[in-house]
């Protein structure tokens, strides 16, 4: 029961996590209303790991403006939080077997 709770939440986690770092790439536009709220939400999921790698955006001249964003920070929350949550579900588990 609890390991299934905690896969629920950890899979949340990574939706929204994933859900950020494809808005981002893709250039979506941050005033919409659904982008703010999938930014905010996972705000507090990605802060840990803000700066590792910094940003690398597209370069910005005349004539040419892109939002474009490879969200290393996203990318990185994306790895750990999986990695967190499948030593998280599968504990119980190992430990039974030993």
């Amino acid at each position: 029961m609890l390991s299934s709770i905690l896969y629920i939440v950890l899979s949340f986690i990574e939706v929204v996590i994933g859900l950020r770092f494809v808005l981002e790439l893709l250039g979506a536009n941050p005033s919409s209303a659904f982008v703010t709220w999938i930014y905010n939400w996972s705000m507090p999921f990605v802060a840990p790991f803000a700066g590792i790698f910094g940003q690398s955006s597209s370069a910005v001249g005349q004539g040419t403006a892109t939002t474009s964003v490879f969200d290393w920070t996203a990318l990185i929350a994306l790895v750990v939080y999986g990695i967190i949550g499948y030593f998280i579900v599968r504990s119980p588990h190992l430990i039974a077997h030993r």
